[in-house]
């Protein structure tokens, strides 16, 4: 037990002699650093400056062109709003041309209803075309994701929950309601 005390007192010794030697050792060199550490520190301050400006440049830059494409991508959202509707109101041009020509149309009252319903086809189709799709007939089951029931019968001949007549037809896009048909349900 002897011999562990003294080995660690010696350890203590050597570890403690470094300690004694860095003492000695730092006056020495703090005198010599003493003497360049003002223009050193100088060196330093400039460096540090320099870098700084070159910080603040690019900091200045990248705030510049985060503004630059909030301002493009607000007008690119601007412009695909826009050259979306010219796209939708240029299908239905034709069908208000149609309009147009069987306003101004001279004939009998069956030529005049079978060009309304020409005209009526066309407009249907261009609102497929676009992806919008009717819905509402009588005899389907009502459903109030898609149906708004404007009015109730009793109807012992009908099914619960019937649609019995059609007061407007809805139209969605894909699975969003774009309007809910308006309807009449039994029971």
């Amino acid at each position: 037990m002897a011999k562990k005390e003294e080995k660690k007192e010696t350890k203590k010794k050597v570890s403690a002699e470094p300690e004694e030697v860095k003492e000695e050792a730092a006056p020495e060199s703090s005198a010599a650093e003493e003497s360049t550490a003002a223009p050193e520190s100088s060196d330093v301050e400039a460096k540090l400056c320099e870098q700084l400006k070159k910080k603040d440049e690019q900091y200045l830059r990248l705030a510049a062109e985060y503004d630059n494409y909030r301002k493009r991508t607000a007008k690119e959202k601007e412009d695909t709003f826009v050259n979306a509707k010219v796209s939708v109101l240029e299908k239905f041009l034709e069908v208000a041309d149609n309009f147009e020509r069987a306003k101004d149309a001279t004939g009998t009252l069956e030529d005049y209803q079978k060009g309304i319903e020409l005209i009526f086809t066309q407009f249907l189709e261009k609102l497929k075309a676009l992806g919008a799709e009717p819905f509402g007939e009588a005899g389907e089951s009502f459903d109030p994701e898609l149906h708004m029931a404007v009015m109730h019968v009793e109807d012992e001949e009908k099914g619960e929950g019937e649609i019995v007549e059609v007061f407007q037809k809805g139209y969605k896009l894909g699975d969003k309601v774009i309007r809910h048909a308006a309807v009449k349900v039994a029971n």
